[in-house]
């Protein structure tokens, strides 16, 4: 017994790879979006490191370095 495809074979290759574009769309766009937040963190993470190095060099006293050094 033969069931009936709307749109035939074809139509639901078409369908198909469509479902699949969608899912790989999907798929991409989240790995997008987390690689975007390693980014950020990973961004904001040496700014406070950056931050936290120039507070303990003023901390010490080291404005210049010596010249004779």
């Amino acid at each position: 017994m033969r069931l009936p495809i709307p749109f035939g074979r074809k139509g639901l290759i078409a369908a198909a790879a469509i479902a699949a574009g969608v899912v790989f769309w999907r798929v991409r766009a989240q790995r997008q979006e987390a690689l975007d937040r390693e980014w950020e963190e990973e961004v904001q993470g040496a700014i406070k490191e950056g931050v936290a190095a120039g507070r303990a060099a003023t901390a010490r006293g080291d404005t210049a370095p010596d010249p004779g050094a």
